[in-house]
């Protein structure tokens, strides 16, 4: 048998397993483009927030500072190596003369659930959260109002956040739908801001023009340029973006002004995340990874699987498939529930079977699936089941980081 290894269960050991295929079959693992970039030493680091884009660095802006200082990451959803930034944007801070008193954390992810300790510590690591004070960010109260963005959007701001005397965002940068990429000025909106201001950007804004979401779409999207200009208004003063590999290991680093740092991690990100598309195939397994507390990425899929082929995602992840969004639980999801799941998905159209395999079977994530899908707890199974459709001679190709994966070829970078 062959064997291919993936990485699952990120924030929670990020351990390997092993999928076994038979001998015959032609096996073909779609890899990123980062996979040999070194991870950044520990000087690189330093070097890069020294190196301000389009702006004074932490240190210049920090120094003679005597109020609090504020530092945002966001949570388990996102792969940002946030833990592996942290220490060196603190050395700058003490290098100019701010105490740890003045220094606090505050969760940037909107209407996510809130953080508990063992999740900021995951996060940001047991130094961060035994020295510093981490909160959460409330979407629905504390607020200061900083008037409209040029698209109507109330910028209402957590109080906290406007109140600081220095506000530095960390933020990692992936593939987005609707944003077009992650980090920036979304650590703002919707990171720290009220529900109104989110669901006037999410919603009316996104109304306003046709339905054109896709990754990498950053020049004249309507909603990246009203998070970045939110951003502005709420004066954040260093955005720090990080660019991750495919084991969410630090390989860049654009640390500066909200526009300007975040176009180059974007460019850098762009580079190296693309992965190329496999040809046609007959089974085509798809990857949770890195980003499996938002469920499954089939674009993988959708992009390779041949006609009447099948789908496999690879869904393993201890805390499951979270009902992230306060927003979803308020508006959407009970009138699924009361119209019992009329629209349950088929995630891959030309799939004549889609198969999950999971470590832990959830019937609220089964329920936003066609009940024709089949969720097996046991890889032989699947490989039994996969045989038996396809004989003895088939081609797979595997998306093993299938949440960061993109081929670039399909998605061009419009900035």
């Amino acid at each position: 048998m062959q064997k291919v290894s993936l990485r699952i269960n990120e924030h929670y050991g990020d351990q390997e397993i092993d999928l076994t295929f038979p001998d015959r079959w032609d096996i073909h693992r779609v890899e990123i483009a980062c996979k040999e970039q070194a991870r950044l030493s520990d000087e690189e680091i330093r070097v890069s927030l020294d190196n301000s884009i389009g702006a004074s660095n932490i240190e210049e802006q920090a120094r003679g500072k005597t109020g609090r200082i504020v530092i945002t990451c966001d949570d388990l959803s996102r792969p940002t190596p946030a833990a592996r930034v942290f220490p060196f944007i603190v050395e700058q801070l003490h290098n100019a003369g701010i105490s740890d008193r003045q220094i606090f954390v505050l969760g940037s992810f909107g209407c996510h659930n809130p953080m508990n300790l063992d999740a900021f510590a995951r996060k940001l690591g047991d130094s961060v959260v035994g020295k510093y004070d981490c909160v959460n960010h409330n979407p629905f109260r504390n607020f200061e109002n900083l008037g409209r963005t040029r698209r109507g959007t109330p910028v209402l701001v957590n109080k906290e956040f406007a109140s600081a005397d220095l506000r530095i965002c960390i933020s990692g940068i992936k593939k987005h739908k609707w944003a077009g990429a992650g980090g920036g000025g979304k650590a703002v909106l919707p990171g720290v801001s009220s529900i109104e201001t989110i669901l006037y950007n999410h919603s009316i804004i996104e109304g306003r023009r046709p339905v054109n979401r896709r990754f990498w779409w950053i020049k004249d999207n309507p909603e990246r340029q009203d998070m970045q200009e939110t951003a502005r208004i709420a004066d954040l003063n260093v955005s720090v973006n990080c660019v991750y590999n495919q084991n969410r290991e630090l390989v860049d680093l654009y640390a500066g002004d909200v526009d300007d740092a975040w176009l180059k991690a974007v460019n850098a990100c762009y580079s190296a995340h693309n992965s190329e598309s496999a040809k046609k195939s007959d089974i085509v397994v798809v990857n949770a990874y890195p980003q499996a507390d938002q469920d499954i990425d089939w674009s993988g899929a959708q992009e390779s699987l041949r006609e009447e082929g099948t789908a496999v995602a690879v869904h393993h992840f201890v805390a499951g498939s979270r009902l992230l969004h306060y927003r979803a639980e308020q508006m959407g999801a009970p009138w699924k529930r009361i119209c019992g799941y009329p629209d349950r998905s088929w995630p891959v159209k030309q799939a004549d079977r889609t198969l999950v395999y999971t470590d832990r079977l959830s019937r609220r994530q089964m329920l936003g699936y066609d009940e024709r899908v089949e969720w097996l707890l046991d890889w032989s199974k699947i490989i039994k089941r996969l045989e038996e459709i396809h004989g003895e001679e088939a081609s797979v190709a595997v998306y093993p980081y299938g949440k960061i994966q993109f081929d670039a070829t399909k998605y061009p970078l419009y900035i």
